[in-house]
Formats: structure tokens, sequence, C-alpha cells
């Protein structure tokens, strides 16, 4: 699909984030309340247990399980880990300082070893919290958008670590050149998914 039209469709998609049904002022002026309070994130090394549960809570609000199988990852026991093993305080300061995407991602989200219950939704908005520069959210709508696109090759319909260099490399991509935020991205594949205009 050439550029133009390609951003055409983006730009397209972003006016109706987040509310397919709102006015394009209504989502233009939510869109903005939601960038000011992300820009509370941005360029943080670390985070307080506080700052990642209103991360958890604005990512999963409107899937209250998905939301307190989270917390769970966050308890104050896990938090500063009294075992021998990193609590979700270190994995989370790890991660933001590790210059490789993978390995960013995969400190927090990978079970076993990363922040409890977390995965690669969770762990992927702090990343893009803190970093919205270099990353952006591991969604398993905006994936399906970008298959649809023909931008990334089929597969699992949820998301996998696998995916994750791939899709990010494909929503940089999309972001330079449409000359977007990785944000704005993510919220016009998350639309797109949705099967909106």
């Amino acid at each position: 699909m050439p550029t133009i039209s390609l951003c055409s469709r983006i730009a397209t998609w972003l006016e109706h984030y987040p509310d397919p049904h709102a006015s394009a002022e209504e989502n233009a002026a939510r869109r903005v309340a939601e960038d000011s309070w992300l820009a509370g994130f941005a360029g943080l090394d670390e985070l307080s247990r506080s700052q990642v549960e209103e991360l958890v809570s604005w990512k999963f609000q409107s899937m209250p399980h998905r939301r307190a199988q989270a917390m769970k990852g966050i308890t104050p026991q896990r938090w500063n880990n009294r075992g021998c093993s990193a609590g979700a305080a270190d994995l989370i300061r790890q991660a933001l300082a590790n210059e490789d995407d993978y390995q960013a991602l995969a400190i927090i989200a990978v079970s076993g070893s990363g922040i409890y219950r977390f995965g690669p939704a969770m762990g992927s908005v702090l990343l893009a919290a803190c970093r919205p520069g270099e990353f952006t959210i591991a969604d398993s709508r905006a994936l399906k958008a970008l298959r649809a696109l023909g931008l990334m090759p089929d597969g699992h319909p949820s998301f996998q670590m696998d995916d994750w260099r791939p899709y990010l490399n494909a929503c940089r991509d999309l972001a330079v050149r449409c000359g977007t935020s990785l944000r704005d991205i993510d919220r016009a594949l998350w639309i797109a998914a949705a099967g909106a205009p």
C-alpha cells in the first residue's frame, strides 16, 4: 500500500480513538488528556508501586479480571521481593535501563522470571509510558491490524514474546513514515482492528 494512502488511513482511524461513536472533537480532547497524564511517566528510570497501579488500572480499565491478575504481581511482598530473586521494583528498573528491545520487555514479561501475571501487554505499557519515543504497547488488536495491512506475517492471535521485535519495528516504521508518535500508531491500529472506518 502506498505510504500516502496508509498514512491517510492511520489518521482517519486515529480520529475515532478512543470512542468510535464520539465526535472527533471529543476524541481529540480525550487523547490530549491521556497524553497529558502519560507525560508524567515519560523519562522515568524507576516507578513507584502506586504509579504501576495507575498504569495497570489504565491498561485494564475495561477488563477487571485482568486488572486483578496484574495487581497480584505488584503486591507489597512481590514489589520488594523478600526472597532471593528480584522484586517487581528492581525488574522495572532493570528493564528501563536495558538497551535491547527484546530483553527490556522480557525482564518484565517472561513468565517465571518477570513480574507475576504481567506478560507482554502490561510489561510494554511500563516501557511505553516511560520511553514513549522508543516503545509502544504490545496489543493483540494492534497486532491483528498490522497483519491485516500485510505489515506482519500471520501467527498466533494473542501477542507472543516472539512478536515483540517485528511488531515494534513495524510500529516504528509506521510512525516515521506517517510523521506521528508511536502512541498514535497504537491508537490508530487499535481502532482499525475494532472495525472502525
